[in-house]
Protein backbone atom coordinates (compact mmCIF):
# COMPACT_ATOMS: atom_id res chain seq x y z
CA UNK A 1 0.00 0.00 0.00
CA UNK A 2 1.34 3.45 -0.89
CA UNK A 3 2.12 5.92 1.90
CA UNK A 4 1.68 9.53 0.84
CA UNK A 5 4.23 11.95 2.25
CA UNK A 6 2.77 15.11 3.87
CA UNK A 7 5.62 17.34 2.64
CA UNK A 8 5.10 16.11 -0.92
CA UNK A 9 1.40 16.87 -0.69
CA UNK A 10 2.26 20.37 0.56
CA UNK A 11 4.49 20.79 -2.50
CA UNK A 12 1.65 19.67 -4.79
CA UNK A 13 -0.64 22.29 -3.25
CA UNK A 14 2.06 24.97 -3.62
CA UNK A 15 2.48 24.14 -7.32
CA UNK A 16 -1.28 24.43 -7.86
CA UNK A 17 -1.47 27.75 -5.99
CA UNK A 18 1.64 29.41 -7.47
CA UNK A 19 1.38 28.09 -11.02
CA UNK A 20 4.65 26.21 -11.35
CA UNK A 21 7.48 24.26 -9.77
CA UNK A 22 9.92 27.18 -9.70
CA UNK A 23 7.57 29.50 -7.80
CA UNK A 24 6.45 26.66 -5.54
CA UNK A 25 10.08 25.99 -4.66
CA UNK A 26 10.57 29.63 -3.67
CA UNK A 27 7.40 29.61 -1.60
CA UNK A 28 8.50 26.45 0.23
CA UNK A 29 12.13 27.60 0.53
CA UNK A 30 13.29 24.47 -1.33
CA UNK A 31 15.33 23.87 -4.45
CA UNK A 32 13.51 23.32 -7.71
CA UNK A 33 15.04 19.84 -7.95
CA UNK A 34 13.74 18.97 -4.48
CA UNK A 35 10.18 19.89 -5.46
CA UNK A 36 10.50 17.98 -8.74
CA UNK A 37 11.75 14.95 -6.81
CA UNK A 38 8.75 15.11 -4.48
CA UNK A 39 6.39 15.11 -7.46
CA UNK A 40 8.16 12.16 -9.08
CA UNK A 41 7.93 10.29 -5.78
CA UNK A 42 4.19 10.97 -5.60
CA UNK A 43 3.73 9.75 -9.16
CA UNK A 44 5.77 6.63 -8.40
CA UNK A 45 3.79 5.90 -5.21
CA UNK A 46 0.47 6.23 -7.05
CA UNK A 47 1.59 4.67 -10.32
CA UNK A 48 0.07 7.58 -12.23
CA UNK A 49 1.22 10.78 -13.82
CA UNK A 50 -0.06 13.96 -12.19
CA UNK A 51 0.91 16.61 -14.74
CA UNK A 52 0.34 17.55 -18.34
CA UNK A 53 0.70 20.62 -20.53
CA UNK A 54 -1.92 23.31 -21.09
CA UNK A 55 -1.09 26.19 -23.44
CA UNK A 56 2.57 25.23 -23.17
CA UNK A 57 2.54 25.40 -19.36
CA UNK A 58 2.85 22.67 -16.77
CA UNK A 59 -0.58 21.86 -15.35
CA UNK A 60 -2.24 19.24 -13.20
CA UNK A 61 -4.03 16.56 -15.19
CA UNK A 62 -7.25 14.89 -14.07
CA UNK A 63 -5.45 12.59 -11.62
CA UNK A 64 -3.43 15.56 -10.32
CA UNK A 65 -6.60 17.55 -9.66
CA UNK A 66 -8.13 14.55 -7.93
CA UNK A 67 -5.10 14.17 -5.67
CA UNK A 68 -5.05 17.92 -5.02
CA UNK A 69 -8.52 17.70 -3.49
CA UNK A 70 -7.41 14.88 -1.19
CA UNK A 71 -4.15 16.70 -0.39
CA UNK A 72 -5.93 19.83 0.81
CA UNK A 73 -8.20 17.82 3.08
CA UNK A 74 -5.33 15.70 4.41
CA UNK A 75 -3.11 18.71 5.14
CA UNK A 76 -5.95 20.49 6.89
CA UNK A 77 -6.61 17.48 9.14
CA UNK A 78 -2.88 16.93 9.71
CA UNK A 79 -2.32 20.53 10.79
CA UNK A 80 -5.45 20.51 12.90
CA UNK A 81 -4.28 17.36 14.71
CA UNK A 82 -0.83 18.84 15.34
CA UNK A 83 -2.31 22.12 16.55
CA UNK A 84 -4.65 20.35 18.98
CA UNK A 85 -1.63 19.03 20.88
CA UNK A 86 0.22 22.33 20.83
CA UNK A 87 -2.50 24.80 21.73
CA UNK A 88 -1.33 27.94 23.43
CA UNK A 89 -2.75 29.76 26.42
CA UNK A 90 -2.59 32.93 24.30
CA UNK A 91 -5.90 34.77 24.69
CA UNK A 92 -7.52 38.10 23.87
CA UNK A 93 -8.83 39.79 20.74
CA UNK A 94 -7.19 40.40 17.38
CA UNK A 95 -8.86 42.55 14.71
CA UNK A 96 -7.02 42.57 11.40
CA UNK A 97 -7.56 44.24 8.05
CA UNK A 98 -6.33 42.89 4.72
CA UNK A 99 -6.44 44.01 1.09
CA UNK A 100 -8.25 42.10 -1.63
CA UNK A 101 -5.03 40.82 -3.20
CA UNK A 102 -4.31 38.68 -0.13
CA UNK A 103 -7.86 37.27 0.22
CA UNK A 104 -6.64 34.09 -1.44
CA UNK A 105 -7.16 30.49 -0.32
CA UNK A 106 -3.72 30.68 1.31
CA UNK A 107 -4.79 33.53 3.58
CA UNK A 108 -8.04 31.80 4.46
CA UNK A 109 -6.04 28.73 5.48
CA UNK A 110 -3.70 30.86 7.60
CA UNK A 111 -6.62 32.41 9.45
CA UNK A 112 -8.17 28.99 9.96
CA UNK A 113 -4.87 27.56 11.27
CA UNK A 114 -4.48 30.50 13.63
CA UNK A 115 -8.01 30.04 14.98
CA UNK A 116 -7.36 26.34 15.60
CA UNK A 117 -3.97 26.92 17.24
CA UNK A 118 -5.18 29.80 19.43
CA UNK A 119 -8.84 29.11 20.21
CA UNK A 120 -8.87 31.65 23.04
CA UNK A 121 -8.03 34.52 20.68
CA UNK A 122 -11.14 36.16 19.19
CA UNK A 123 -10.04 36.79 15.59
CA UNK A 124 -11.98 39.04 13.20
CA UNK A 125 -10.97 40.07 9.69
CA UNK A 126 -12.10 42.95 7.47
CA UNK A 127 -11.24 43.55 3.80
CA UNK A 128 -10.67 46.99 2.27
CA UNK A 129 -8.14 49.02 0.27
CA UNK A 130 -4.96 50.25 1.92
CA UNK A 131 -6.05 53.90 2.55
CA UNK A 132 -9.21 52.70 4.30
CA UNK A 133 -7.28 50.17 6.38
CA UNK A 134 -4.86 52.92 7.45
CA UNK A 135 -7.77 55.08 8.59
CA UNK A 136 -9.23 52.16 10.56
CA UNK A 137 -5.85 51.70 12.26
CA UNK A 138 -5.66 55.37 13.18
CA UNK A 139 -9.20 55.31 14.60
CA UNK A 140 -8.48 52.15 16.57
CA UNK A 141 -11.06 50.08 14.69
CA UNK A 142 -8.52 47.35 13.88
CA UNK A 143 -5.31 46.23 15.56
CA UNK A 144 -3.22 45.18 12.59
CA UNK A 145 -3.36 45.69 8.81
CA UNK A 146 -1.66 44.03 5.86
CA UNK A 147 -1.36 46.89 3.38
CA UNK A 148 0.46 48.10 0.28
CA UNK A 149 2.50 51.31 0.39
CA UNK A 150 5.07 52.89 -1.88
CA UNK A 151 8.50 52.40 -0.34
CA UNK A 152 8.88 56.13 0.25
CA UNK A 153 5.75 56.04 2.43
CA UNK A 154 6.85 53.32 4.83
CA UNK A 155 6.76 54.28 8.51
CA UNK A 156 8.93 53.39 11.46
CA UNK A 157 7.45 50.25 12.95
CA UNK A 158 6.15 48.87 9.65
CA UNK A 159 7.00 45.19 9.24
CA UNK A 160 8.06 44.52 5.59
CA UNK A 161 6.53 41.39 4.07
CA UNK A 162 7.61 41.62 0.45
CA UNK A 163 8.52 44.00 -2.37
CA UNK A 164 6.62 44.03 -5.66
CA UNK A 165 6.33 46.10 -8.79
CA UNK A 166 3.33 48.02 -10.10
CA UNK A 167 2.76 48.41 -13.84
CA UNK A 168 0.41 50.08 -16.30
CA UNK A 169 -2.26 47.70 -17.56
CA UNK A 170 -3.85 48.45 -20.94
CA UNK A 171 -5.99 46.68 -23.51
CA UNK A 172 -3.94 45.15 -26.32
CA UNK A 173 -5.38 47.53 -28.90
CA UNK A 174 -5.46 50.61 -26.66
CA UNK A 175 -3.87 53.62 -28.42
CA UNK A 176 -1.85 56.04 -26.31
CA UNK A 177 -2.43 59.03 -28.58
CA UNK A 178 -1.46 62.64 -27.99
CA UNK A 179 -4.54 63.52 -25.93
CA UNK A 180 -3.20 65.19 -22.74
CA UNK A 181 -6.06 63.62 -20.72
CA UNK A 182 -5.67 59.89 -20.19
CA UNK A 183 -8.79 57.84 -19.33
CA UNK A 184 -8.07 56.04 -16.06
CA UNK A 185 -9.70 53.12 -14.27
CA UNK A 186 -9.40 53.59 -10.49
CA UNK A 187 -10.22 51.37 -7.55
CA UNK A 188 -11.92 54.14 -5.56
CA UNK A 189 -11.85 57.88 -4.97
CA UNK A 190 -8.76 57.95 -2.75
CA UNK A 191 -6.90 55.15 -4.58
CA UNK A 192 -3.21 55.68 -3.82
CA UNK A 193 -2.24 54.28 -7.23
CA UNK A 194 -4.34 57.04 -8.79
CA UNK A 195 -2.73 59.70 -6.59
CA UNK A 196 0.76 58.67 -7.72
CA UNK A 197 -0.29 58.46 -11.39
CA UNK A 198 -1.82 61.93 -11.28
CA UNK A 199 1.40 63.45 -9.93
CA UNK A 200 3.66 61.54 -12.33
CA UNK A 201 1.64 62.46 -15.40
CA UNK A 202 1.33 66.11 -14.33
CA UNK A 203 5.12 66.29 -14.42
CA UNK A 204 4.85 65.37 -18.12
CA UNK A 205 2.09 67.85 -18.87
CA UNK A 206 -0.71 65.28 -18.90
CA UNK A 207 -3.57 64.51 -16.56
CA UNK A 208 -5.82 61.65 -15.57
CA UNK A 209 -9.50 61.56 -16.37
CA UNK A 210 -11.18 58.96 -14.15
CA UNK A 211 -13.73 57.15 -16.30
CA UNK A 212 -14.48 54.14 -14.09
CA UNK A 213 -14.18 53.31 -10.38
CA UNK A 214 -14.44 49.77 -9.06
CA UNK A 215 -13.26 48.47 -5.66
CA UNK A 216 -12.68 44.97 -7.08
CA UNK A 217 -9.40 44.00 -8.77
CA UNK A 218 -11.28 41.74 -11.18
CA UNK A 219 -13.70 44.55 -12.01
CA UNK A 220 -10.84 46.95 -12.70
CA UNK A 221 -9.10 44.40 -14.95
CA UNK A 222 -12.27 43.79 -16.96
CA UNK A 223 -12.84 47.54 -17.40
CA UNK A 224 -9.31 47.91 -18.77
CA UNK A 225 -9.77 44.86 -21.00
CA UNK A 226 -12.88 46.43 -22.50
CA UNK A 227 -10.90 49.52 -23.50
CA UNK A 228 -12.54 51.97 -21.09
CA UNK A 229 -9.17 53.24 -19.93
CA UNK A 230 -5.80 52.35 -18.49
CA UNK A 231 -5.05 51.20 -14.95
CA UNK A 232 -2.31 50.33 -12.52
CA UNK A 233 -1.95 46.79 -11.25
CA UNK A 234 0.41 44.81 -9.07
CA UNK A 235 2.53 42.70 -11.46
CA UNK A 236 1.76 39.62 -9.36
CA UNK A 237 -1.90 40.02 -10.33
CA UNK A 238 -0.95 40.10 -14.03
CA UNK A 239 1.16 36.97 -13.58
CA UNK A 240 -1.87 35.28 -12.00
CA UNK A 241 -3.88 36.24 -15.08
CA UNK A 242 -1.19 34.87 -17.40
CA UNK A 243 -1.02 31.57 -15.53
CA UNK A 244 -4.80 31.18 -15.46
CA UNK A 245 -5.00 31.35 -11.67
CA UNK A 246 -7.16 34.49 -11.88
CA UNK A 247 -9.20 34.48 -15.05
CA UNK A 248 -6.92 35.08 -18.02
CA UNK A 249 -4.78 37.77 -19.65
CA UNK A 250 -6.44 37.75 -23.07
CA UNK A 251 -6.76 41.22 -24.54
CA UNK A 252 -4.38 42.76 -21.99
CA UNK A 253 -0.78 43.92 -22.00
CA UNK A 254 1.67 45.78 -19.79
CA UNK A 255 2.69 49.24 -21.07
CA UNK A 256 6.37 49.95 -20.39
CA UNK A 257 7.47 52.47 -22.99
CA UNK A 258 5.25 55.56 -23.13
CA UNK A 259 4.26 56.26 -19.54
CA UNK A 260 6.25 57.01 -16.35
CA UNK A 261 7.13 53.76 -14.61
CA UNK A 262 5.72 53.36 -11.09
CA UNK A 263 8.07 52.87 -8.12
CA UNK A 264 8.07 49.55 -6.24
CA UNK A 265 5.58 48.95 -3.47
CA UNK A 266 6.03 47.16 -0.19
CA UNK A 267 3.57 44.82 1.43
CA UNK A 268 3.79 45.65 5.12
CA UNK A 269 2.14 44.75 8.39
CA UNK A 270 1.23 47.91 10.30
CA UNK A 271 0.04 47.98 13.90
CA UNK A 272 -2.38 50.29 15.69
CA UNK A 273 -0.08 50.84 18.65
CA UNK A 274 3.12 50.94 16.63
CA UNK A 275 4.35 47.60 17.98
CA UNK A 276 2.93 44.10 17.49
CA UNK A 277 1.36 42.20 20.37
CA UNK A 278 1.97 38.52 21.04
CA UNK A 279 -1.15 37.65 19.06
CA UNK A 280 0.10 39.67 16.08
CA UNK A 281 3.55 38.05 16.31
CA UNK A 282 2.01 34.60 16.06
CA UNK A 283 -0.10 35.56 13.05
CA UNK A 284 2.94 37.13 11.36
CA UNK A 285 4.85 33.86 11.82
CA UNK A 286 2.16 32.00 9.88
CA UNK A 287 2.06 34.66 7.16
CA UNK A 288 5.83 34.54 6.68
CA UNK A 289 5.71 30.76 6.34
CA UNK A 290 2.82 30.59 3.90
CA UNK A 291 1.93 33.82 2.17
CA UNK A 292 4.93 36.04 1.51
CA UNK A 293 4.94 37.29 -2.10
CA UNK A 294 7.20 35.14 -4.27
CA UNK A 295 9.74 37.32 -6.08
Amino acid sequence: MSVLDIDSLRALIAIAETGGITRAAKKLNLSQSAVSHKMKRLESQLGRGLFGRADGRLALNRDGERLLDYARRMIRLHDEACASFHQSDLAGELRIGITEDVTAPGMAQILSSFAISFPQVALTTRVAHSPELIRWLERGEIDMALIEVFESEMRAGDHPLGRQQVAWLVAEDFALDGDPRLPFVAYHEDCFYKAWAGRALADRGRELKVVFECPSIDGMVNAVRSGLGIGLVNLDVFEQLQSGRRGDSRGLRIERSHLPQPPPIQHVARFAGGLPTRQMDKLLELIKQELLPVS
